[in-house]
This record gives structure tokens, C-alpha cells and sequence, in this order.
């Protein structure tokens, strides 16, 4: 039968979830028979696939030789679930690994979390394992002191050995094309090109998934998904005050606002917003928290998005639904470009810009819509049919 490793990842965060669940979903489709093993901290909650929490002192100890000594180093960690010998077992009867992460490969990050990722390549080298680095982030490679010395030559040794990699943004792909090219491609995130619905038999056991009813939006809504993240670019009062700002002028051209988190930690901001309208029923709070199946209906009656979680607009796009973006990295704008869609992203950053001109975006947003929407649908479809998944998860 085989099996499927899957790292990187997550399912408390709506957006990995929703990584997840694509990849499983196109995989499970080509390959009913193959076991899917996901290497993930998170809880089981009844999923069809197998969750190993293997931690990051197992991960190095497998590695043998001088890593082994390493791995001893590392305290250990409370969430394993499963020995280093069984580990072994399931790295032999695998056929494949597949990389989900949608940003960790960077120095950006702690040295340790660049080393986990390519210790992710050095397994699935050692063992013989085709490997693909799906849909994600990459660079920049600015590491500094002595690791400068050492962490390019360590990407440049393993980042060759993938069957194929997948820049999710153009700048990611020339970050990357300075240590391999033959296995390098450019494609968007893995949500956008899962064209076939899920099959909740492939993500629960016995297909078992507890849906509640759906909520009823009121008409001419319009969402509100601010992000945590974003307010340390700006004092957290002034981006409060903005995005009251933008409330009040959606209600003034008569839309209900609807203020919802895409992320656990969203929850506060959203209801400080809603602190600002204690008393107009035209502004919702939404305090439950949808997984990313559940989301799609609150999405779908919404006439559009102000939102700042990537994979809000990633998740509004797969329904055909707009988005003004505000966001600081070039995902926000490489993604809102492919849609067309250009001119409805800011970068909170610049908030002189934002000030000046997102109450003209939201008109024009209002005003344009449908054609919006249109373009939306359009680009969906095209990316459909330059799926990548036929070429990744070729055996």
C-alpha cells in the first residue's frame, strides 16, 4: 500500500488547515489505497490520516552519525507521540514526502527553524524518499555572523535534491534560483488550486464531520478581517482608528459590517472594533471561531473582504468573492496582482497612503464589484487548469 509523508503542516491555524486538507484531498483522490501520515503538533480530531507528532530531537537523532550526539543535546520534547523505531518503520514504507510549510524556509527565522526545515531534505534524502517543496515563501538568506558561513552552503546542498520545487512568489523563486534552478517552478498558494471540492470521507474518519447550521448574513454585508500582525507597524490606536474609519463609510453607503477572525489571536482586535459601535446592531461581531470548511459559508454572502489575513483573501478568492488587502509583504501583492487586482492592496506600512485613499478603494470596490468578481472567477478557473498537482504527486 505505502505511504505519504506530509510535513510542515499545522491544523489549528485555518490557513494550514486548509493547506492540509487541499493536499490531502488531491492525494487521497489519485491515491485511494496510500496511508497519508501527517508530522504535525496538533491534536487528532478525528481525521482519516495519521498524525505523528515527532518533535524536533527525533527528527535530528534520525539523522544518525554526528547528528545523533546533536540530538542528544536537544531537551526533550512533551509533544511525541510516537518512538524513534516506529518513525523508522514508516520512513521505509514511504513513497513520498511533500513539504507544506507556507513560510519557513528564511532568515527571517531562528537559525534552529532553518536547520529543522533542511533536516526535512536531509531525511528524505537519507532514506532514498522522493520530495517536493509544495506552494510557499522562501528567503530572504540574509543569515549573519558565522551562520552566513554556514547555512548558504547547507541550503545549497539539499535545496538540489527535491523533485520539484514551488515558489509561491516571484521574489522567493530568484531568492532560491541562486542555489538550484532544474527543480525550481512558480506557482500560487495550494488552496487556490484545489478546483475539486473535499470529500470528507478523505479528511474524516467514516466522513464524519459536525457541521452547525449555517449562519445567515444580513444583505449588503460587507467583512471585516483585521490581523494582529499588522499593528506593529502602526500604534495599535491608529490602526484601530482606521479601521473605524473604514466602518463608518461602509455604513454611511448602507452596508452591514461583519467583524470576524481568520486566526485565533484575532478575536480582541475585532472586538475592539466592535467596542467603537457598541450600540448599531449594523456592525457584527462574530466571536466563533469557523474552520476552513466552515468558513465557506459565512464567506460566500459577503459582497466583499477588507481583509488582512493572506489566507482570508486566499479562501474569499476560491469563492469568487473581492478583497481590499491590507498587508506588508510581496505575497499580499503578487497574490491581488495575479486576480488583477492590483490596486485594492495597501501596505499597512504606509499608512499616509491608506489615509489618503482606501475610502476612494472601498467606492470604487462598491461601485465595481461584480466586475471584480468576474476577473476573480476568470483567474480561478486558469489556475484550475495549471494545477500543479498531477506533476507533484506523480509516483
Amino acid at each position: 500500500m505505502g505511504k505519504i509523508l506530509i510535513v510542515g503542516g499545522q491544523m489549528e491555524n485555518k490557513g494550514a488547515q486548509a493547506m492540509t486538507f487541499t493536499v490531502v484531498n488531491e492525494i487521497k483522490m489519485r491515491y485511494p489505497d496510500k496511508e497519508l501520515v501527517l508530522v504535525c503538533p496538533d491534536e487528532d480530531r478525528n481525521y482519516a490520516f495519521q498524525l505523528v507528532k515527532m518533535g524536533k530531537k527525533m527528527k535530528i537523532e534520525l539523522l544518525g552519525g554526528v547528528y545523533t550526539l546533536i540530538g542528544k543535546l536537544i531537551p526533550n520534547d512533551e509533544r511525541v507521540s510516537i518512538t524513534k523505531a516506529q518513525m523508522k518503520e514508516i520512513l521505509k514504507e514511504t513513497d513520498l514526502i511533500v513539504d507544506i510549510s507556507g513560510f519557513a524556509l528564511s532568515s527571517q527565522f531562528s537559525i534552529r527553524h532553518t536547520i529543522n526545515y533542511l533536516a526535512n531534505i536531509r531525511l528524505a534524502r537519507q532514506n532514498k524518499i522522493p520530495m517536493v517543496l509544495l506552494s510557499q515563501s522562501f528567503g530572504p538568506f540574509e543569515y549573519t555572523g558565522i551562520y552566513k558561513y554556514v547555512i548558504p552552503p547547507m541550503i545549497k546542498k539539499y535545496i538540489r535534491y527535491p523533485k520539484y520545487i514551488y515558489a509561491r512568489e516571484q521574489e522567493g523563486a530568484e531568492y532560491l534560483g541562486k542555489y538550484t534552478s532544474g527543480n525550481l517552478r512558480r506557482s500560487v498558494d495550494i488552496v487556490l488550486q484545489g478546483a475539486n471540492p473535499y470529500n470528507l470521507s478523505h479528511l474524516f474518519r467514516d466522513g464524519i464531520y459536525i457541521k452547525g447550521e449555517p449562519l445567515a448574513i444580513k444583505p449588503n454585508a460587507v467583512g471585516i478581517v483585521p490581523n494582529v500582525k499588522t499593528m506593529k507597524y502602526g500604534t495599535r490606536q491608529s490602526m484601530l482608528a482606521m479601521y473605524e474609519r473604514m466602518t463608518r463609510h461602509l455604513l454611511e453607503r448602507g452596508k452591514n459590517v461583519y467583524l470576524f477572525r481568520h486566526s485565533t489571536e484575532d478575536l480582541i482586535i475585532c472586538q475592539e472594533i466592535k467596542r467603537r459601535f457598541p450600540n448599531d446592531d449594523r456592525v457584527v461581531l462574530l466571536e466563533e471561531e469557523y474552520d476552513c470548511i466552515a468558513i465557506h459559508d459565512v464567506l460566500v454572502q459577503f459582497e466583499f473582504l477588507v481583509a488582512s489575513r493572506y489566507h482570508s483573501i486566499v479562501h474569499a478568492y476560491k469563492n469568487g468573492i473581492p478583497v481590499v488587502a491590507l498587508g506588508w509583504a510581496t505575497k499580499y501583492r503578487e497574490l491581488l496582482g495575479r486576480f488583477g487586482q492590483g490596486e485594492y492592496v495597501f501596505d499597512v506600512r504606509d499608512s499616509a497612503h491608506i489615509e489618503a485613499n482606501m475610502i476612494a478603494k472601498l467606492d470604487a470596490m462598491i461601485e465595481k464589484r461584480d466586475a471584480e468578481a468576474v476577473k476573480i472567477d476568470d483567474t480561478l478557473r486558469e489556475i484550475h487548469r495549471e494545477s500543479i498537482f498531477a506533476e507533484a504527486f506523480a509516483l
